[in-house]
């Protein structure tokens, strides 16, 4: 509480001027944006005399462009009715900013509570996202140092398409300590574990260290408690963390890879596409191919015959894993003359080897394998066996502009000459899905498509096993 109120003006625009006297035609002192706050000294003609801290200087201002508030102990609860107020209305988080600013000056005791420090929290994050994304918003820059003047703290993630401006998070922090009803608690986590605020430089100890933590804070959120958008906010996040963790825990062989997969499978499962908002869309499919990608760590390998390649895992340089057919599987030449397919294929990544998804074609002359190199993007490597041995292929998601993205068998034809195959991949922010009829020994594309249907008589190939887990057909 304040010994003495004051009065103060809370700038309600932005490119407001700072004059040296009250009159329009008077040097220009500075220009101020939603959420400065003047200290009043007089008025005159219309114009407020103040000082502005920010800028450390005196000048006179246009009253109409203000709003004028007696800083007292009586005038806390209009404050307070101001934030929540502003709380959800996008283009006024600094002013927002500033009114929770000004509350807290004259909050009673036990006043600065979980639902303030939430809302002073969601603006701050909306005001950090708009100036990751509204490019043409020419105020945004300037409300981020109004936000700042009172004490908010931005940082700059460096992502390959930009930097990210994101909210250090220390309103919801303290917000979670308070003890929050369901949705603030909600409203909080979320606010505390975007992946897109990330640092994309972290090493993967500290990067496996904070996905820990990120997916412990939000099972302590309840989806069920709040329902709706909210809820399924909190699925399709817990769905993301634990997708990168499982790709963290596989790097290092932990037992606990097929758990946290099946985690993200079982949160992205219970999302409740009925109440999926339209802004959550977007984020919805992303998650999709996140999971996708990492649920092999809970796959199950199939079962083998003797006739089938077998695959065999070596190590190559630091990092790298090398992948080989092993040729006892491998059938006698057909004719006088020809020759045995006794040559190994050797390919080393240093992606993350989900071993249990290696498939083999019915002629056992074809296998596949899922190999993702970052959490995210998961490829399929083709083994086929020629007359000089066995070759492999890298099939990607996608070639261009893509940053998530997998792509799995679907099934073979009863001869193994042919297999389907599905990609999604991520592009400008759309998710695109194709079912592809690949011919295996020339990989020709011979039909395309967006759906399953799309794909006739090749349709019949595809699986149990693959209808069964795939989140393509979602």
């Amino acid at each position: 509480m304040l010994a003495l109120s004051i009065t103060v003006a809370v700038i309600a625009g932005d490119h407001v001027t700072l004059r040296a006297s009250p009159n329009r035609t008077a040097a220009q002192q500075a220009v101020l944006w939603k959420g400065d706050w003047l200290e009043v000294r007089g008025e005159q003609k219309g114009w407020l005399k103040v000082y502005d801290h920010r800028h450390e200087r005196p000048g006179w201002v246009a009253r109409p462009v203000t709003r004028v508030v007696e800083l007292e102990d009586k005038s806390a609860p209009a404050l307070r009715a101001v934030v929540e107020f502003l709380r959800d209305a996008p283009g006024s988080e600094s002013l927002g900013i500033a009114y929770a600013g000004l509350y807290m000056k004259v909050a009673p005791n036990g006043g600065i509570d979980a639902p303030l420090l939430v809302s002073l929290g969601t603006m701050a994050a909306r005001l950090a996202h708009r100036a990751s994304t509204e490019a043409t918003d020419t105020h945004v820059a300037e409300q981020l140092e109004v936000a700042k003047s009172w004490g908010i703290a931005f940082a700059g993630i460096e992502h390959a398409d930009g930097v990210q401006t994101c909210y250090d998070g220390a309103a919801f922090r303290q917000a979670l300590v308070l003890s929050p009803g369901p949705a603030d608690q909600a409203t909080a986590v979320l606010g505390l574990t975007d992946p897109a605020c990330d640092s994309q430089t972290a090493g993967a100890t500290e990067r496996q260290a904070h996905d820990e933590a990120a997916l412990a804070l939000l099972d302590s959120a309840d989806p069920v408690r709040v329902g709706g958008p909210l809820g399924n906010r909190i699925r399709i996040r817990r769905a993301v963390v634990a997708a990168r963790l499982a790709w963290a825990l596989g790097r290092r062989s932990d037992p606990k890879a097929g758990a946290t997969a099946e985690a993200a499978v079982s949160a992205f499962a219970r999302v409740d596409k009925t109440e999926l908002a339209d802004d959550d869309v977007a984020d919805f499919e992303a998650s999709a191919l996140e999971v996708a990608a990492a649920r092999w760590a809970a796959g199950r390998p199939a079962p083998a015959t003797k006739q089938d390649p077998k695959l065999v895992l070596a190590a190559g340089e630091p990092g790298e894993t090398c992948l080989s057919i092993d040729r006892s599987g491998d059938k006698p030449a057909d004719k006088p003359g020809d020759k045995p397919a006794d040559k190994p294929a050797s390919r080393c990544t240093h992606g993350q080897v989900w071993t249990n998804s290696f498939r083999v074609a019915p002629d056992h002359a074809s296998a596949v394998l899922a190999v993702e190199p970052l959490p995210g993007w998961l490829e399929l490597w083709l083994f086929r066996r020629g007359v000089d041995g066995w070759t492999v292929d890298v099939l990607a998601p996608a070639t261009e502009g893509v940053d998530l993205g997998y792509v799995e068998l679907a099934g073979w034809s009863s001869d193994g000459k042919h297999t389907v195959i599905v990609r999604e991949a991520r592009s400008d922010g759309a998710v695109h899905r194709t079912f592809q009829n690949l011919t295996l020994d020339s990989l020709a594309v011979d039909k395309q498509t967006p759906t399953l249907l799309g794909l006739g008589a090749a349709k019949a190939w595809v699986t149990p096993e693959w209808r069964g887990r795939t989140l393509a057909l979602r």
